[in-house]
Protein backbone atom coordinates (compact mmCIF):
# COMPACT_ATOMS: atom_id res chain seq x y z
CA UNK A 1 0.00 0.00 0.00
CA UNK A 2 2.84 2.33 1.10
CA UNK A 3 3.29 4.56 -2.91
CA UNK A 4 6.79 5.88 -1.26
CA UNK A 5 8.27 3.48 0.01
CA UNK A 6 9.16 0.20 -1.10
CA UNK A 7 8.93 -2.43 1.41
CA UNK A 8 9.59 -5.41 -0.62
CA UNK A 9 13.01 -3.61 -1.18
CA UNK A 10 13.60 -3.03 2.05
CA UNK A 11 13.07 -7.01 3.01
CA UNK A 12 15.53 -7.83 0.82
CA UNK A 13 18.05 -5.36 1.74
CA UNK A 14 17.53 -6.28 5.34
CA UNK A 15 16.92 -10.51 5.05
CA UNK A 16 20.41 -10.97 6.33
CA UNK A 17 19.70 -9.10 9.88
CA UNK A 18 16.75 -11.18 10.07
CA UNK A 19 13.96 -9.50 9.18
CA UNK A 20 11.21 -11.54 7.44
CA UNK A 21 7.73 -9.94 7.50
CA UNK A 22 6.87 -6.24 7.43
CA UNK A 23 2.60 -4.87 8.37
CA UNK A 24 1.55 -2.14 7.46
CA UNK A 25 -1.96 -0.75 8.68
CA UNK A 26 -3.91 0.20 5.71
CA UNK A 27 -6.75 1.48 7.79
CA UNK A 28 -8.83 1.97 11.12
CA UNK A 29 -12.70 1.84 11.47
CA UNK A 30 -14.85 1.70 14.39
CA UNK A 31 -18.30 -0.37 14.39
CA UNK A 32 -21.52 1.55 16.52
CA UNK A 33 -23.50 -1.86 17.01
CA UNK A 34 -26.84 -1.45 18.92
CA UNK A 35 -26.72 -2.66 22.34
CA UNK A 36 -22.79 -4.12 22.15
CA UNK A 37 -21.22 -3.32 25.41
CA UNK A 38 -17.55 -2.07 23.82
CA UNK A 39 -16.58 0.03 21.17
CA UNK A 40 -15.60 -2.62 18.54
CA UNK A 41 -12.33 -1.14 16.15
CA UNK A 42 -11.21 -3.50 13.42
CA UNK A 43 -7.57 -2.38 11.74
CA UNK A 44 -6.29 -3.87 8.37
CA UNK A 45 -3.13 -5.11 8.36
CA UNK A 46 -1.16 -5.60 5.06
CA UNK A 47 1.42 -8.48 5.12
CA UNK A 48 4.55 -8.18 3.01
CA UNK A 49 6.07 -10.20 0.92
CA UNK A 50 3.13 -12.07 0.55
CA UNK A 51 0.72 -8.87 0.23
CA UNK A 52 -1.81 -10.48 1.99
CA UNK A 53 -4.36 -8.85 4.46
CA UNK A 54 -5.86 -9.43 7.87
CA UNK A 55 -8.25 -7.93 9.67
CA UNK A 56 -7.64 -7.38 13.28
CA UNK A 57 -10.70 -6.55 16.17
CA UNK A 58 -9.72 -4.87 19.41
CA UNK A 59 -11.59 -7.27 21.17
CA UNK A 60 -11.86 -11.00 21.50
CA UNK A 61 -15.35 -12.21 21.86
CA UNK A 62 -16.75 -15.33 23.68
CA UNK A 63 -20.00 -16.78 24.69
CA UNK A 64 -21.30 -19.66 26.38
CA UNK A 65 -20.94 -21.95 22.85
CA UNK A 66 -17.50 -21.74 22.79
CA UNK A 67 -14.40 -23.08 24.20
CA UNK A 68 -12.10 -20.55 23.52
CA UNK A 69 -12.43 -16.50 22.82
CA UNK A 70 -12.67 -15.86 18.96
CA UNK A 71 -10.61 -13.37 17.12
CA UNK A 72 -9.97 -13.45 13.21
CA UNK A 73 -6.88 -14.56 12.15
CA UNK A 74 -7.19 -15.21 8.83
CA UNK A 75 -5.43 -13.64 5.62
CA UNK A 76 -7.08 -12.66 2.74
CA UNK A 77 -6.60 -11.42 -0.87
CA UNK A 78 -8.35 -7.48 -0.42
CA UNK A 79 -8.44 -5.14 2.13
CA UNK A 80 -12.27 -5.06 2.31
CA UNK A 81 -12.35 -8.80 2.33
CA UNK A 82 -10.41 -8.55 5.87
CA UNK A 83 -12.21 -6.13 7.00
CA UNK A 84 -15.90 -7.69 6.19
CA UNK A 85 -14.38 -11.28 7.63
CA UNK A 86 -13.18 -9.76 11.12
CA UNK A 87 -16.28 -8.03 11.39
CA UNK A 88 -18.53 -10.99 10.18
CA UNK A 89 -16.69 -13.40 12.81
CA UNK A 90 -16.77 -10.81 15.39
CA UNK A 91 -20.83 -10.73 15.18
CA UNK A 92 -21.16 -14.53 14.75
CA UNK A 93 -20.87 -14.82 18.15
CA UNK A 94 -22.23 -11.32 19.42
CA UNK A 95 -25.63 -12.74 20.13
CA UNK A 96 -27.39 -10.58 22.65
CA UNK A 97 -30.79 -12.02 22.84
CA UNK A 98 -29.31 -15.18 23.88
CA UNK A 99 -25.64 -14.31 25.58
CA UNK A 100 -25.83 -10.95 26.05
CA UNK A 101 -25.27 -10.45 28.87
CA UNK A 102 -23.31 -14.03 29.15
CA UNK A 103 -20.88 -12.81 26.79
CA UNK A 104 -17.11 -11.88 27.69
CA UNK A 105 -15.01 -9.38 25.63
CA UNK A 106 -11.11 -9.38 25.94
CA UNK A 107 -9.41 -6.31 25.01
CA UNK A 108 -6.10 -6.22 23.59
CA UNK A 109 -3.77 -4.31 24.83
CA UNK A 110 -1.21 -4.54 21.89
CA UNK A 111 -3.79 -3.91 19.28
Amino acid sequence: MSKSIDLIKILKNYKNEGLFEIEEKVGEWIFHITNLPVTLKIKVMQVMPNGMFMGISNYSIQNPEQASPYRSIYLCETAEDALVDALKGFLMWWQPKKYGKQTKFELDKEW
